[in-house]
């Protein structure tokens, strides 16, 4: 009957999560679809009132700038996408103030506002940091958080439940991401797929259950208010049609399907390599360093890319529409034919809803809707015409690949190779531009564009330039293209097919989306490492892998352990304190052994240091060594142990799929003589984590004030499982900071301004500090 209990506040808890993730996604979705019409039909009226659309900048560059200035002094950690940091604490690393409540404001508000502004750049990387985010907050309410608590077993230890219920809220985070990405996509099945496959380092059975409820209900939540609103175009956001045409596919396709999906390997080595470049370059530069340049800099890059996509647009002529696009006369909208048909992209549920949005839309400034849903974009062109390059610039990324998926042969030359040639480069030029910007920003859909835009430019070379006839439709290359380019990026298989398949309601295209992908990994794999892989390097978030390198597969336990401080099975409470100001609690272990040397337990450094600080002593020297601690009290009677001759290689999997924190190496008698700690793994399996944690380690110093410099540089945690690196705290105490001093100025100024006034050396990072120390979770 406790079983059924539990199992029944687990479903409730999954159902809640879904539904809250459900509706927020469709909340910031309807807000970015207004602002990207919004935005549109602007440029639009300018553009016919006095060619005057740099206009435009007066409003974009602010709001742009503005976004920069709230990331960098508030939530510096909401810049970017968030997936490699996200992906570091699911493998056991702690990322300060990642899923706190105001990093999940300013991050979800920030990438709509950047959208809007017109970066190249996507929604779905943070709308995954927002799923996560949700769910641990709703983790925070008392009444859910008691859902995952662990009953006390008195045969536990309480560090042991602790660890269990860690793992349990690492789960319903794991979830909660998989929801914030199928919501996107509209695709549940591909959101479990993406967290199984790319994100999560510990799944099982249980996991992939409580995922696919989570993400149906988030899903179909989403689906729901969507198709229950009025008056707000989604056209512009939702990639693929409600009402897809199927794909015609042929045996011949094949041979030019796998060309094409080498190109676009090499494709997603190219951009992801541009992306990088610009990372790094503001990672490790060493001028012009401080938030007023970072804002500075994006001033200027939204200066580029808003002024690029006018001045080029205005270089291209404009192009008559097809005939299927205009053919359609006003006096002939009265009956619901294919003509009206053509133009209808809103859903009516009546013929005479249709004839009202067709002959509505008819004389707007796009070809499509009168809401702007910018079937083409007729920018400084007279009626019936377009701008091609406007059109892939201004109506919106998912609403331009829309354009470039679609199947039917009445868009099928909306678009010359000339336009798309020109286009390709310099779009990813300026999407790459946004890498390391202080801005939140997604990459799937840039990649999806780049390779729905290349998949149709192979389609119009292969079938009009070459003359090979036969094929299939330019939106099925498009297609092809776009999982390519996605699939070399991030190196999925399995999750970018069923993604493409299930949002774009065309089982019938699998297999040769599988095969293109499968190439384009295998290429991207051959030129180039993983860009999220290099990401976690950069910003030096450790992260232990499956399996170590090949350079150390033939290295032992030996080379990897630190030697050993064992512990009597009684010590006095002095000696302990002595040990623990001598090593850092946060990595060691000591092995616990009787007075032949024999191992009989292990004492995690956190335990051991907990239990000194409920039993501490005022300076009183005699009582301190007085006192006598007994090991078998708090110790782990049963420790993972291996021989000191243990192949690093074994080592690895081992420590990796058992949530092994710290692991014994004994001699070939059975007596200890090293510990390895996880992030000695992590140390090994890369220089870039090993001189940070040398650079951590050589920090810490117990003997004078070294708690405060502890806590400045390593977080403290409760749980043992996890380990984490300090570099972060710099920018989110000092983000803590500025939000402490915003609330006083905002609710009491007077009172603000008196205190800083008293004490302005104050340490305003005391309290942020103290509440680390206490092993309470950042927030921020």
């Amino acid at each position: 009957m406790e079983t059924f209990k539990e199992g029944m506040k687990r479903a409730i808890l999954v159902v809640v999560i879904g539904l809250v993730i459900g509706a927020v996604e469709f909340g910031t979705t309807s807000i970015l679809a207004e602002m990207i019409v919004a935005k549109f039909s602007i440029v639009q009226e300018l553009v016919e009132a006095d060619q005057s659309q740099w206009k435009v900048l007066l409003v974009i560059l602010p709001c742009a700038a503005l976004i920069a200035a709230v990331v960098l002094y508030l939530a510096p950690i909401a810049a970017g996408s968030s997936l490699p940091e996200i992906k570091g604490f699911l493998n056991g690393a702690h990322v300060p103030g990642l899923f706190g409540i105001v990093t999940t404001f300013i991050k979800t508000f920030g990438v709509i506002g950047v959208i809007g502004c017109g970066f190249p750049v996507g929604r779905e990387g943070p709308m995954v940091q927002l799923g996560c985010a949700l769910a641990n907050i709703i983790l925070r309410i008392p009444i859910f958080g008691n859902m995952i608590r662990v009953q006390h077993d008195p045969r536990k230890r309480k560090d042991q439940e602790a660890i269990e219920e860690m793992h349990e809220r690492t789960l319903i985070v794991t979830i909660g991401g998989a929801a914030g990405i199928a919501a996107a996509f509209r695709s549940p099945i591909g959101g479990v797929m993406y967290m199984m496959e790319d994100m999560a380092s510990f799944w099982q059975h249980e996991t992939t259950v409580r995922a696919f409820g989570c993400t149906t209900v988030a899903t179909l939540i989403f689906s729901i208010l969507l198709n229950a609103s009025h008056g707000i175009n989604y056209h512009a956001l939702v990639i693929f049609d409600d009402d897809p045409v199927h794909t015609d596919w042929k045996v011949f396709d094949i041979p030019f399907f796998a060309i094409l999906a080498l190109i676009c390997g090499l494709l997603s080595v190219a951009y992801s390599e541009i992306l990088f470049y610009f990372q790094r370059i503001r990672k490790h530069r060493k001028r012009w360093t401080s938030p007023k340049f970072k804002v500075l800099e994006v001033f200027l890059c939204a200066c580029l890319i808003c002024s690029v996509p006018l001045y080029i647009a205005n270089g291209f002529p404009c192009v008559h529409l097809p005939s299927e696009h205009y053919s359609c006369d006003p006096k002939d909208c009265n009956v619901c034919n294919g003509c009206c048909k053509s133009f209808l992209t809103l859903d009516s549920a009546t013929c005479e809803a249709c004839v009202h949005d067709t002959c509505d839309s008819h004389d707007g400034g796009a070809h499509g809707d009168g809401h702007g849903s910018m079937s083409v974009v007729r920018f400084d062109c007279q009626k019936d015409y377009y701008n091609e390059m406007a059109t892939l610039w201004l109506m919106g990324e998912e609403g331009a690949i829309k354009q470039l998926y679609s199947r039917q042969g009445l868009t099928s030359s909306l678009f010359s190779q000339k336009t798309l040639v020109v286009f390709l480069p310099i779009y990813m030029f300026l999407s790459g531009l946004c890498g390391g910007l202080s801005i939140p920003f997604g990459t799937f859909v840039p990649n999806l564009f780049i390779g729905a835009a290349f998949g149709r430019l192979f389609a119009l070379f292969i079938q009009d330039t070459l003359g090979v006839t036969g094929l299939s439709a330019y939106g099925t290359y498009s297609l092809i293209g776009a999982a390519s380019v996605l699939g070399g990026y991030t190196r999925m298989t399995v999750t970018v097919a069923v993604m493409i398949a299930e949002a774009s309601g065309d089982a019938s295209i699998m297999v040769p989306l599988m095969l293109s992908i499968v190439l384009a990994r295998w290429i991207a794999n051959f030129f180039s490492e993983c860009y999220d892989e290099k990401m976690l390097e950069l910003r030096h978030i450790p992260f232990l892998h499956d399996f170590c390198s090949d350079d150390k597969a033939h290295d032992t336990a030996s080379t990897v352990m630190q030697k050993a401080t064992t512990v009597k099975s009684e010590e006095s409470f002095s000696s302990l304190k002595k040990l623990l100001e001598e090593r850092n609690a946060h990595y060691a272990a000591f092995p616990v052994v009787d007075d032949k040397g024999a191992l009989l337990g292990l004492v995690p450094g956190l335990v051991l240091q907990k239990t000194l600080r409920e039993a501490g002593f005022s300076g009183d020297n005699d009582a301190e060594a007085a006192l006598k601690i007994p090991m078998d009290t708090i110790m782990d009677p049963a420790p993972y142990t291996v021989r000191s001759n243990f192949p690093l290689s074994r080592i690895f999997p081992l420590i990796k799929k058992l949530h092994i924190e710290h692991l014994v190496v004994t001699d070939m008698a059975g007596l200890p003589v090293g510990i390895i700690p996880r992030t000695n793994l992590v140390a090994a399996d890369g220089g870039h984590v090993s001189t940070l944690h040398n650079k951590v380690m050589n920090k810490l110093d117990y003997n004078s004030s070294g708690m405060t410099l502890r806590l400045a540089t390593v977080k403290k945690s409760s749980n043992p499982v996890m380990y984490e690196t300090g570099e972060l705290y710099d920018d989110e105490i000092a983000a803590k900071r500025n939000i402490r001093k915003l609330s006083s100025w905002i609710m009491k100024p007077e009172k603000g301004y008196q205190e800083r006034a008293k004490d302005p050396k104050a340490n305003a990072a005391g309290l942020e500090l103290t509440n680390i120390g206490e092993g309470k979770q950042a927030t921020i």
